[in-house]
């Protein structure tokens, strides 16, 4: 039984569905006690739960070595974050590893205008930085911590955009993901001296019910990896496990990982 993270408190955004729900159960598998936080909440007297629920996570991580709890916040809410930092310190004394994963995925038109434009930035930018302002100050405290902004390739500068098709332009999600790595680096640059670790983690291809939509094809084609802990975890386990000492700074690619990385 893994419990390299017992003990630890996590907290995961964006964890009711896809990669994030991955995220949390594979850092309840550690022995991590995650702090599941997303909009939808779902009905309590559904069985099973309802997809893309927290309440359905907190069922799937029924019986692993760690715990998962249910926390409602809206991203692009500040007062949201505000409140469930605090709470999960109040109720937890501590924050040990932060998942910034919550984003606003998919093509969009590149002449949406500026009200896509604001809540693409405002959830997968704004919200990340956010998410660490309100928590750093407890890992501070602590003198540790990991923090892990889930990245995308389109945010790197080596990828080559295609015309935009039927699901739209990438340029939007692209920007905000570019954004997020200088914000990791920056960051992790930032809070060196403070013991705290700043990777930007981006998972691949993976089959969430948002990429299946988007393109129906890669369920057949089988070049997407599923939204599963086994899959998803070894990489996100690794880095929730360093310090600003021993691994920071770094914008990766898990497929990647135990091949050019750690």
């Amino acid at each position: 039984m893994n419990t390299a993270l017992a003990g630890r408190v996590a907290i995961v955004t964006g964890a009711s569905a896809g990669i994030g729900r991955a995220y949390a159960l594979a850092l309840a598998g550690a022995g991590a006690t995650v702090v599941a936080a997303a909009r939808t909440l779902g009905p309590s007297d559904t069985e099973p739960p309802a997809r893309h629920t927290l309440n359905e996570v907190v069922k799937a991580g029924e019986g692993l070595p760690g715990r998962i709890y249910a926390y409602v916040c809206d991203m692009e809410v500040e007062t949201d974050i505000i409140r469930m930092i605090g709470e999960a310190v109040v109720n937890f004394g501590r924050i040990d590893v932060l998942v910034n994963n919550a984003a606003v995925m998919g093509g969009f038109p590149i002449d949406a205008g500026c009200e896509v434009w604001d809540r693409v930035m405002r959830t997968n930018v704004r919200g990340p930085y956010l998410a660490i302002r309100h928590a750093m100050p407890y890992m501070i405290a602590q003198r540790s911590g990991s923090i892990v902004n889930i990245t995308a390739g389109a945010g790197s500068l080596d990828f080559v955009p295609k015309p935009s098709g039927t699901s739209g332009s990438l340029l939007f999600y692209a920007v905000s993901k570019a954004a997020l790595n200088r914000l990791s680096v920056f960051m992790a640059e930032e809070l060196k001296p403070h013991g705290i670790a700043v990777n930007a983690l981006s998972p691949g291809m993976v089959l969430t019910d948002t990429a299946a939509a988007a393109r129906p094809e890669a369920r057949a084609a089988g070049t997407h990896k599923p939204a599963t802990p086994e899959a998803l975890g070894p990489a996100l386990l690794f880095l929730a496990q360093q310090s600003a000492q021993s691994f920071t700074g770094h914008i990766l690619h898990a497929d990647e990982f135990q091949r050019t990385w750690p």
